[in-house]
């Protein structure tokens, strides 16, 4: 006789001693592990993609460039990230000049939320600018000529 009992979770044959297994009852069984365990191992909101793995391998790029003093400059970049932060090497983060503008040498930027000066970030590129005049009082420094720069990039 087949079995009587089953398992909580997967309901598969729970035999007694006096059960008499029926091959249905194997095939049966083994339709249902395959159901379930191919769900699972193909569920991608669960399992880390090898995409995902990489990003946690490698979360951060550091980047330095030079500015040239051009009022914009693209910054092709290799991989795909999510946000940045952008400072000037070797000054603070804001500074005030004689006419009590607020110069900034650091920004965050991100592909979904902005920045906090005006420098963007896509897929591929980050585009830092340079003013040469305030915007009110604020002067974004991210490509003044010779300055040396570091761009933090996270995946």
């Amino acid at each position: 006789m087949a079995t009587t009992s089953y398992t909580q979770n997967l309901g598969l044959c729970a035999w007694s001693a006096g059960d008499r297994p029926k091959r249905i009852d194997f095939v049966t069984d083994n339709n249902i592990i395959d159901e379930v365990l191919g769900e699972h191992v193909n569920n991608s909101s669960i399992h880390v993609t090898e995409e995902e793995k990489t990003r946690f391998e490698n979360p951060y790029t550091v980047y330095t460039y030079l500015g040239d003093g051009a009022a914009k400059k693209t910054i092709e970049l290799t991989d795909e990230y999510k946000f940045a932060i952008v400072f000037q090497k070797f000054y603070p983060t804001v500074e005030i000049d004689s006419n009590q503008n607020i110069i900034s040498h650091f920004a965050v930027v991100g592909r979904s939320f902005g920045s906090s000066a005006n420098i963007t970030l896509s897929n591929q590129s980050l585009v830092v600018t340079q003013d040469t005049v305030a915007t009110d009082g604020v002067i974004n420094n991210f490509n003044e000529a010779e300055g040396q720069y570091v761009a933090l990039l996270f995946k």
